[in-house]
């Protein structure tokens, strides 16, 4: 199944793919300028900015300007960096709030490029394409804490706070009835943590739905941070469910919505993650291969619902 955008006709910028060529350098050369102007010596380079203040990627910020007015980026680069720094101030000092303001978040797993993984060594690889990170919510910013900020407050007393406040995130829930008959569970809203809750799955599924898991778990997809689709592994709809979410999770990934995350299928059992998406960059396609173990689940619940 295809599933890359087709950028034949432009050419996108290797590290920056969100952006063309020319509006990455352009964006380059804006930070490059934003900081000069505060005093501070730095170095941009790919999808990383080398400052006084550690190395911070650039995904967040390309985003953001490319659903912009290009005459409005100088104010969107220097409203994300000063939002930064003030965030990197709360955190120096303000232990307290940062820890009423920590969440577990998952980002994709190029949003912390090679250059910066030395200063975010805590992140955790969840699965293909995810990192579970944690991220300081303020009125004026969502930044991902780094390694020093998280050596200030102590990375277990920031991992549970981040987990409460994640768990108790509000959402929005409706399910929807396929062609196939399977039901999906969909999860929305505002709120930047809403793909997150994929890392305390079984707690919003007993929120939302009133049930638990059952033990075979869930399949689910995160297009993008303020969506999350789920399907219990309860019944035989579930060889319906893969094609259906795949689907699902691929279309909102590709529809230019903000805060894109993964357009891959994954299976989600007693706290683990399985990718069940395997991408071939080569030939710009993905499939969806379910394990052994998922096969049989899957015949199993066929075979009980005959």
């Amino acid at each position: 199944m295809k599933f890359f955008r087709s950028k034949s006709a432009t050419s996108y910028d290797p590290h920056l793919p969100a952006l063309t060529a020319r509006q990455a350098e352009h964006l380059r050369e804006l930070v490059h300028r934003h900081h000069a102007d505060q005093g501070a010596q730095v170095t941009v380079t790919g999808d990383c900015v080398h400052a006084p203040q550690g190395t911070r990627a650039l995904h967040n910020l390309a985003e953001f300007v490319r659903r912009a007015d290009p005459r409005d980026w100088p104010r969107i680069v220097e409203q994300h960096f000063t939002a930064l720094d003030n965030a990197s101030r709360s955190t120096a000092d303000a232990p307290d709030r940062t820890l009423r303001g920590a969440y577990l978040r998952l980002v994709p797993e190029d949003a912390v490029p090679p250059q910066a993984a030395p200063s975010f060594s805590y992140a955790r690889r969840i699965a293909p394409g995810l990192l579970e990170t944690l991220a300081l919510d303020l009125p004026d910013a969502v930044r991902i804490l780094d390694d020093q900020d998280v050596a200030r407050i102590g990375l277990e007393a920031l991992r549970t706070a981040g987990r409460a406040n994640l768990v108790a995130e509000p959402v929005e829930y409706e399910t929807t009835r396929t062609q196939s008959g399977g039901l999906l569970h969909i999860v929305s809203g505002e709120s930047m943590f809403v793909a997150s809750k994929a890392l305390v799955l079984d707690e919003l599924v007993r929120s939302v739905t009133g049930s638990p898991l059952p033990d075979d778990g869930a399949l689910f997809t995160v297009p993008s941070r303020h969506h999350l689709v789920f399907h219990p592994l309860a019944d035989h709809h579930v060889v319906d469910a893969v094609n259906d979410l795949a689907a699902f999770g691929l279309g909102a990934y590709q529809d230019n919505n903000p805060g894109p995350l993964s357009p891959r299928l994954y299976w989600w059992r007693q706290g683990a993650v399985m990718s069940l998406t395997q991408i071939d960059d080569a030939t710009r396609s993905f499939s969806v291969v379910p394990p052994d173990e998922l096969m049989a689940v899957m015949r199993r619940l066929h075979a009980a619902n005959a």
